[in-house]
C-alpha cells in the first residue's frame, strides 16, 4: 500500500514536471514569435518614419527653394522702384530748385514794385492834403464839420425814405392781413388736427351675478365702505338696475382707480379686506403709471422732446378732465397741432409752437385740487420744470389775462379758440352760452351806479363800468363784491369767473375860441 502511494508520487510529479516543461517550451516559443513580429513591426515603422523624413525634407527644401526664388524677385523689385525713386527725386530736386530760382526773381521785382507803390501813395497823401487844404481856404469848412453835414443830411434823407417804405408796408399789411390770417388759418385746420372721438369716462360697473355682489358688499356694507374709504369715492348700487355699481365723485382720477381695483376683485373671485386693500395699492400704482404712458406717448406723438417725467406724468392727467364736455388733453393735442401748423406757415419754430400748444391748458389737472385759475395754476407748473419763458407767457396769454410777447402766445390762443368753436367741440349749445353770458351782463346791470357790463373771454370775466359820480372807490369794491356773491348763490358756471369793476373819471376842458365850455367823458379802462 505504501509502495504504491510512493509509486503515484513520483509517477505524479513526473507527469507534472513534463507538463511544466512543455509549457516552458510554449511559453518559449510564443516570446520568440512576439519578438519577431515586433522586430518587422519596428522595421516597418523605422522604414516609414524614414521614408516620411526624407519625403518632409526633400518638399522643405523645394519649398525653401521657392521662398528664395520669390525673396530675390521682390529684392529685384525693390532695387527697380529704389531706382525709379531716385530719379524721381533728382528729378524734384531739380523743380525745386528752378522755383526757388523763380521765387527770388520774383521777390526782387515785387520788392521793386513795392517801393513804386510807396513813391505813389507818398505823392497822393501830399496831393489829398494839398486839395484839402485847398478846400478848407475856399469853403471855410474843416474836414469834421463837413463829415458832420454830409452823415447829417444822409441820416434825415434815409429817415425819410424809411418812414415813407414803412408806411407803405404798414398799410399793404393792413389791407392784405385778413385775407392773409383766413388762408393761413384754413391751411392749419386742413393739414392740423385729427377728428379724434369724444372719450367717455366709465362711471360704472356691471356685477356679473348676485353672489360677487353679495361679496362687494360685505357683512354689513364692510367691503363696500372700505372700499369707499380706500378710493375716496360713494358706490351705489342703481334700484332700476341692482346689478349695476355706480361710482361717484368729483375726481375721474379716483372713479378710475376704484373702477379698475373692482374689476380686478370680481375677475380674480377673492373679495376680502386683504385682497381689497391689495388690489385698490395695485388699481393706484397702474392708474399712475398709465397717466405717465399717457404722457409720455403724447409728448412722442407730438415730437416735443425732453421734457420732465413728473410734467409728462401731469399732462396724463388731463386725459381725465373734460371742459363743456371736451376731453381737455384730446383739446390740448388739437391746439398743439394747429399751433405746430399755424407756425408752420408763418415760418416760426413748429415745436414751439406746439409745445406751447400742448401745456395752455396743463393747470387744468391739478384745478380742483389746488387754489387758482388754471391759467395761473399751469403758469406756476411751466415755472416749476423750467419751461421757456416764451412758453410761461403763451400759457399766461392765452385767455387774454396778460400781454402776448411773442407770436407763440398769439398762435396758442387763436388755436385754443378754434379748437373749441368747432362743431362738435363742446356740449354746451349756443343758446345756452348765450343765456349765461345774458345772465352775468343783468346781474351786473341790476345793481345801482352801474353804467354798462360785458362779459368776455366766453363767460370767464365780467367787466363792470360804473358811474363814478353815484358810486367812489370803496363803494365800487362791494359792488365787486356783491356781484361775485350773487353770481356764486344763483348762476351754475365751469372754473371760475373774473368780476372787474372800472371807475374811471375823466376831464377836459378847452381854453380860447369862444366861451368857456366844460367836457366830462367816462372811459373804461384797457
Amino acid at each position: 500500500m505504501l509502495l504504491s502511494m510512493i509509486v503515484a508520487i513520483a509517477i505524479g510529479a513526473f507527469v507534472g514536471k513534463q507538463m511544466k516543461l512543455k509549457r516552458l517550451i510554449n511559453a518559449h516559443q510564443e516570446a520568440n514569435s512576439m519578438i519577431r513580429n515586433n522586430q518587422n513591426k519596428l522595421e516597418h515603422q523605422v522604414a516609414k518614419i524614414d521614408s516620411d523624413n526624407r519625403r518632409e525634407a526633400e518638399e522643405y527644401r523645394r519649398n525653401t527653394n521657392d521662398e528664395l526664388d520669390l525673396q530675390s524677385n521682390n529684392n529685384e523689385s525693390r532695387i527697380k522702384r529704389l531706382n525709379e525713386r531716385d530719379n524721381y527725386l533728382r528729378i524734384t530736386e531739380k523743380r525745386v530748385n528752378e522755383h526757388k530760382q523763380h521765387l527770388t526773381e520774383m521777390k526782387l521785382k515785387n520788392d521793386q514794385q513795392k517801393e513804386v507803390i510807396n513813391k505813389t501813395l507818398q505823392h497822393a497823401d501830399q496831393l489829398i492834403e494839398t486839395y484839402h487844404h485847398n478846400l478848407q481856404e475856399q469853403g471855410h469848412l474843416n474836414d469834421m464839420d463837413a463829415k458832420t453835414m454830409i452823415i447829417n443830411d444822409t441820416s434825415n434823407q434815409l429817415k425819410r425814405e424809411s418812414d415813407v417804405n414803412v408806411k407803405y408796408d404798414e398799410d399793404l399789411i393792413a389791407t392784405r392781413a385778413p385775407k392773409l390770417a383766413n388762408t393761413v388759418i384754413i391751411n392749419a385746420i386742413q393739414c392740423g388736427p385729427e377728428d379724434i372721438p369724444r372719450s367717455h369716462i366709465e362711471r360704472s360697473i356691471v356685477v356679473p351675478n348676485e353672489v360677487v355682489k353679495s361679496k362687494i358688499i360685505g357683512k354689513d356694507f364692510e367691503h363696500l365702505r372700505l372700499l369707499e374709504t380706500l378710493c375716496g369715492v360713494d358706490l351705489i348700487f342703481d334700484p332700476d338696475n341692482p346689478m349695476s355699481l355706480y361710482i361717484s365723485s368729483a375726481d375721474a382720477i379716483r372713479r378710475e382707480t376704484a373702477r379698475v381695483a373692482i374689476n380686478s376683485l370680481i375677475v380674480s373671485n377673492q373679495i376680502t379686506n386683504n385682497t381689497i386693500e391689495t388690489q385698490v395699492n395695485k388699481a393706484e400704482k397702474l392708474v399712475m403709471e398709465d397717466l405717465r404712458k399717457t404722457g409720455e406717448d403724447t409728448v412722442e406723438k407730438l415730437k416735443l422732446g425732453w421734457m420732465h417725467p413728473e410734467f409728462m406724468k401731469i399732462i396724463g392727467r388731463l386725459k381725465f378732465r373734460t371742459s363743456y364736455g371736451q376731453n381737455v388733453l384730446y383739446h390740448s393735442i388739437e391746439v398743439a397741432q394747429l399751433a405746430g401748423a399755424l407756425a408752420d406757415e408763418l415760418g416760426l419754430d413748429p415745436r414751439m409752437a406746439k409745445r406751447a400748444g400742448l401745456l395752455h391748458d396743463v393747470g387744468k389737472s391739478i384745478d380742483h385740487e389746488v387754489d387758482g385759475t388754471h391759467v395761473e395754476l399751469g403758469v406756476k407748473l411751466a415755472k416749476t420744470y423750467r419751461e421757456d419763458p416764451i412758453i410761461v407767457n403763451a400759457i399766461a396769454a392765452h385767455h387774454g389775462d396778460v400781454e402776448p410777447k411773442s407770436p407763440y402766445a398769439i398762435l396758442v390762443s387763436t388755436a385754443d379758440g378754434i379748437s373749441g368753436a368747432r362743431p362738435g367741440a363742446r356740449s354746451e349749445s349756443v343758446e345756452e352760452y348765450i343765456n349765461r353770458l345774458k345772465s352775468l351782463e343783468a346781474i351786473a346791470d341790476k345793481q345801482d351806479g352801474v353804467k354798462e357790463s360785458y362779459a368776455i373771454q366766453a363767460g370767464r370775466e365780467l367787466r363792470i363800468i360804473v358811474n363814478p359820480k353815484q358810486l367812489d372807490d370803496g363803494a365800487s369794491d362791494r359792488l365787486t363784491d356783491h356781484v361775485r356773491n350773487q353770481i356764486q348763490n344763483e348762476l351754475s358756471y365751469p372754473g371760475k369767473i373774473k368780476v372787474t369793476t372800472i371807475r374811471k373819471f375823466k376831464s377836459i376842458q378847452y381854453v380860447g375860441g369862444g366861451p368857456k365850455r366844460k367836457n366830462k367823458r367816462f372811459a373804461k379802462a384797457n
